[in-house]
């Protein structure tokens, strides 16, 4: 009997030692990023969706480019600010899932997206004109495709084992039209589970290599890619702890 009271007792200190639930990880969203040239930065209204979008602050106390959303349920209209001068609004409809399904540029064009049912990005469309395939496996985008000439180019990926904690989109260039800033933001999809490593377009020998500095919490702070050995194109990022 005394075994068994042990028994009982080594379990419940075991329990209240391993079993109890781990600290919850910091949340952040992106506040800023972007590379020496130009860099965007966030903010956001009360229910947590995207406000406003600044590039570039300028002497004056003005900036360079400016995108205001107005939100009405899952659609919203982007007030275009260029250089002083207001452009034709955006507009965004974002689908069940969160993420755009449908955008008109300040041009006029209408992009069409389609994604999988883990929220990652499968497909644009501009007009029924195919612009972008994706290829996912296991959470990371093993490829992806742009169309030069009428021939689809397929860039290959690969990734490190390193967990991509804020969800970044180091990837996220060249997508069929679409600014690197709204793929960042998470308007278009869920990111790689992991950390790119390298990317090379098919039969290319020109092959990308990402390095990574990061903040105490694991969030990516800086990105530098080189392209077989040459100078670093340098991404970088800031966060905002949420409360």
């Amino acid at each position: 009997m005394k075994k068994v009271l042990y028994a009982i007792a080594m379990v419940a200190v075991f329990c209240l030692t391993s079993c109890e639930k781990p600290e919850p990880k910091v949340q952040k969203r992106l506040a800023m990023c972007g590379d020496e040239w130009d860099k965007y930065e966030f903010t956001y209204g009360a229910d947590g969706k995207l406000a406003a979008v600044n590039r570039n602050l300028q002497d004056d106390g003005s900036y360079e480019r400016s995108w205001t959303f107005t939100w009405s349920g899952n659609k919203a209209t982007v007030k275009y600010v260029k250089e002083g001068e207001e452009k034709t609004p955006l507009e965004f409809t974002l689908g069940a899932n969160g993420f755009v399904s449908t955008w008109t540029d300040t041009w006029g064009d209408v992009r069409n997206c389609a994604y999988d049912s883990e929220g990652h990005l499968l497909k644009v469309d501009k007009a029924g004109d195919v612009k972008c395939n994706c290829v996912w496996k296991d959470g990371d985008l093993q490829k992806w495709s742009r169309f030069s000439d009428g021939a689809e180019q397929f860039k290959i990926q690969q990734f490190l084992v390193d967990e991509n904690v804020g969800g970044i989109f180091p990837d996220a260039t060249d997508k069929a039209g679409i600014d690197r800033w709204m793929i960042e933001v998470g308007l278009f999809g869920k990111p790689s589970k992991h950390l790119l490593d390298q990317a090379a377009w098919d039969g290319s020998g020109a092959i990308a290599v990402n390095t990574y500095e990061k903040d105490d919490d694991g969030f990516v702070t800086k990105v530098s890619k080189v392209y077989d050995g040459g100078d670093p194109e340098i991404y970088v990022y800031e966060w905002e702890v949420l409360q």
